[in-house]
């Protein structure tokens, strides 16, 4: 299944499988004057090659090594042998060897197992920036998704394209291996670019995001806090999750646990230890030159004021 519109210049390409003739999760591609940006997953690989057919098509960028961000990419080097493939260097072992990934059952069933494709150019080589035809892309790291993101930002007309650094919505759930000290930067990154247009891997386009980037990173700081507060009152991880998310969504179902309100609650509490006070250390004994050891004063110890940016 496959929803094709034009915004300017940029064409959005959503992309979903069909379940009882509805779609099940889009994903998006985005066209740019001979550069695509994210290839969709392997189950509209073939419908993807209808839309490339209407265009030129030169250059492949990868937002990170997500199936549904490289699925079509096997199709796609088939097809225009030519078109060099970008991604970050740590994404191009992922793309190479898609096992990697180790994707669960739904994912596969979602959006189809991608094939390996070799000859990936790592950012690093081209400086981190793309030329297409008037426009210029920049690579910015963006991890916290996934360790190897990065967006695509042009600076002259403020695009940002985002892959899965943004993702809208007030969070219930979350997979284990999200970090979430890296989204909150790194949605502090987007909000430092003050995009003019959002173009992100759901295929949603929004124009000037920065109050509803700065909403979300208030709606993930104020849950920290919560979690904080209820965490230092004794309660468990499952105890958390039961209070502040009464209802457990249907992706928890539906994933098997990947998904879960647990693994947010246990997010928040890995990011609050990162600001939590380090315990002190023994002070070391200080002493004059010519003095022995024994016969130094005791250090006394000096107290920091420690402050809790997330209290």
């Amino acid at each position: 299944m496959i929803h094709v519109d034009r915004h300017g210049p940029v064409i959005a390409i959503q992309m979903s499988r069909r379940f009882l003739g509805k779609p099940l999760y889009w994903c998006a591609a985005y066209w740019v004057v001979g550069l695509l940006i994210d290839s969709g997953p392997a189950v509209t690989a073939h419908e993807l090659l209808g839309v490339m057919a209407q265009v030129p098509l030169e250059q492949i960028a990868i937002t990170h090594a997500h199936e549904d961000h490289i699925g079509g990419l096997a199709a796609l080097r088939d097809r225009y042998p030519q078109a060099r493939i970008y991604a970050s260097s740590c994404a191009a072992p992922l793309i190479a060897d898609p096992t990697q990934l180790k994707m669960q059952l739904y994912r596969r069933l979602v959006w189809g197992t991608p094939d390996p494709v070799d000859g990936v150019t790592p950012l690093d080589e081209v400086e981190d920036q793309i030329r297409s035809a008037n426009y210029l892309f920049r690579a910015v790291e963006t991890p916290g998704h996934s360790r190897d993101h990065v967006v695509y930002f042009e600076p002259r007309h403020r695009w940002v394209f985002s892959g899965d650094a943004f993702i809208g919505g007030r969070d219930r759930t979350w997979a284990r291996e999200f970090d979430l000290f890296g989204v909150i930067g790194t949605l502090q990154t987007l909000v430092s670019l003050d995009a003019e247009r959002l173009f992100p891997g759901s295929g949603n386009v929004r124009r000037t995001p920065t109050t509803d980037i700065l909403d979300k990173i208030n709606y993930l700081s104020q849950l920290a806090r919560d979690v904080a507060q209820l965490a230092e009152s004794g309660m468990s991880s499952t105890a958390i999750a039961a209070q502040l998310f009464p209802k457990e969504s249907d992706l928890s179902f539906w994933t098997q646990g990947h998904y879960s309100a647990i693994n947010l609650v246990d997010a928040c509490l890995s990011y609050n230890s990162l600001f939590a006070p380090p315990a002190e250390s023994p002070a070391l004994p200080s002493g004059k030159p010519g003095e022995t050891p024994g016969s130094a004063k005791p250090a006394t110890k000096r107290s920091t004021d420690q402050s809790d940016p997330i209290r």
